[in-house]
């Protein structure tokens, strides 16, 4: 029932008196509760590639703390110890959970770090981003001017490793160097070299016999390095080179820029460091393009792929057999009569199978099609009993490159990596998908270990006309199901915001330069364990 405004206040009154009564009695109210604690967690280096991640946690509002968590999202990882300030923490790469579909190689991570008091209560950080590629082992970059970039080239392997690149070190000014170190970093060998370096620039595998390698840039010269990192030959400085193969002996088969044939010695002669020039062949018909690095057959010739001129938007295809003792031309095939799409269209590629018997050439079709052609190499055009298979890719194709010891072929177009079964041109891409670069990043590099079905490849920004070849900023790594009908898959991808630079060491391990360190991935083996096929 409703109380008049007098009852009101008496009941007041009773009440008042009934607290005081209480307070007179020990019931004091409940204290109010603590507030939670405070957790801050902070990442100093939030891309990183190495063989752990570390990061800072900072707890305050505990009289003592009896756990700390970490997750990645909301999955649990690990609990690490803490005692009080801020404690500098690492995880280690098999604390990641990598086949978490959000999480991948490289783990891409959002860590939050939860306290536990010893009286119960808890407090979480807010997340973090992190990167983690996870790899064996870190050298720090001994010059600490991202010097390793590209290109990279390693000899031997474990204790007995040292890497080598050129670069200008600070000035545009200064002289163009090459580098070699060592494992342990510290002070290592340079040499002044006679052509500049670039993106573009090749380092060609140690030969065998001789111990040299040869070291090219596109439209500028070459020179051979020998074991104890000196220049031991080089071309004359108005060479302008287009490709170049190392031949069975040492000495360099050179393709120039006006389509010239030319075998260089691997030792100088003279007193000005040059290769002794052996032979020269020049074509009594000009050619417009070479489409494929010429390939050394175990018979002493060279197999070379040439596009002839256009005419309108037409051009012919030749294969060239040239004799690798005296340059003389011992056969001819004439390949395709290549119709281009474009009123300019671009220039087939072109690549050769190991072996020398099967020809590959790539079409653009479409705006954004290709044609990879499989053809009898040492035969006259590419139908009937001279073809072996056609197959349509989605891309503008930029090269073809055979792997997985010959029976799978790569066909690379602008942002695509097709693997092709060489046998049939089947696709084996993982749900007929290709592998892509990431964003608007361009395929500009393929690395193929030898006797491997794994493949890698580099992306890089598109280079700007007239400008010098961009650096790589992201690698892809592929590897293949087990079986001739294996299907390939993204094994991990990681990038870099600056620059990064690959190679694979003696014993087929891939090396990584990212910022100012030289990583050693793991074995792929590893990887796939942390990232078994779904």
């Amino acid at each position: 029932m409703l109380h008049s405004p007098v009852n009101r206040r008496a009941w007041r009154t009773v009440l008042v008196l009934a607290s005081s009564l209480l307070a007179a009695c020990g019931g004091d109210p409940p204290p109010p509760t603590p507030d939670p604690p405070q957790v801050t967690l902070l990442i100093p280096e939030q891309n990183v590639a190495g063989t752990g991640l570390k990061f800072n946690v900072t707890v305050t509002g505990c009289d003592a703390v009896s756990a700390l968590n970490i997750y990645d999202r909301t999955t649990f990882l690990k609990t690490l110890p803490y005692a009080t300030g801020t404690a500098n923490l690492e995880l280690l790469a098999s604390d990641i959970r990598y086949s978490d579909p959000l999480v991948g190689i490289a783990a891409s991570l959002s860590l939050v770090a939860e306290a536990v008091c010893d009286d119960g209560r808890k407090g979480s950080s807010l997340p973090q981003a992190a990167t983690f590629f996870p790899v064996s082992k870190v050298v720090d970059d001994p010059e600490g001017i991202n010097l390793y970039s590209h290109p990279l080239a390693i000899d031997g392997s474990g204790s007995t490793i040292s890497f080598l690149s050129c670069a200008k070190k600070s000035r545009a000014t200064d002289l163009e160097r090459m580098y070699r170190h060592g494992a342990t970093g510290g002070v290592g060998t340079t040499i002044t070299v006679p052509f500049p370096c670039n993106a573009s620039t090749e380092i060609t595998p140690r030969h065998g016999t001789t111990k040299k390698r040869w070291v090219w840039t596109p439209d500028s010269g070459a020179f051979a390095i020998d074991d104890t990192f000196k220049v031991v030959s080089q071309t004359v400085s108005t060479m302008k080179i287009d490709s170049l193969v190392v031949l069975p002996d040492g000495d360099a088969l050179i393709r120039t820029k006006a389509m010239e044939l030319i075998r260089i010695a691997h030792e100088s002669s003279g007193g000005l460091g040059l290769g002794e020039q052996k032979w020269r062949y020049v074509r009594d018909t000009a050619v417009a393009f070479g489409m494929a690095q010429p390939l050394v057959t175990g018979d002493n010739t060279a197999l070379v792929v040439s596009q002839m001129p256009f005419v309108g938007n037409q051009a012919q295809i030749i294969l060239e057999v040239i004799d690798l003792s005296t340059g003389a031309l011992r056969a001819t095939y004439t390949k395709e009569d290549y119709v281009g799409v474009d009123a300019e269209p671009p220039v087939p590629v072109a690549g050769f199978s190991s072996d020398g018997a099967v020809l590959y050439l790539g079409f653009v079709t479409g705006s954004n099609q290709s044609q990879i052609s499989a053809c009898v190499a040492v035969a006259e055009g590419c139908k009937g009993t001279a073809s072996k298979w056609a197959r349509s890719v989605t891309g503008r194709v930029t090269g073809i490159i055979p792997y997985a010891a010959g029976s799978r072929v790569a066909a690379v177009a602008t942002q695509h990596v097709w693997s092709l079964d060489a046998a049939t041109g089947a696709v084996r891409n993982r749900e007929q998908r290709s592998v892509d670069a990431n964003g608007a990043l361009h395929v500009r590099q393929l690395i193929v270990p030898n006797q491997s079905t794994d493949l890698y490849f580099l992306n890089a920004p598109a280079n700007t006309t007239g400008q010098a070849a961009t650096l790589p900023l992201e690698i892809v790594a592929v590897d293949q199901q087990a079986g001739t009908d294996g299907q390939a898959r993204e094994l991990y991808r990681y990038q870099v915001p600056v620059s990064m630079g690959a190679s694979l060491d003696d014993s087929n391990r891939l090396w990584l330069r990212t910022g100012v360190k030289l990583v050693q991935t793991q074995p792929s083996t590893q990887y796939r364990s942390a990232r078994p096929v779904q």
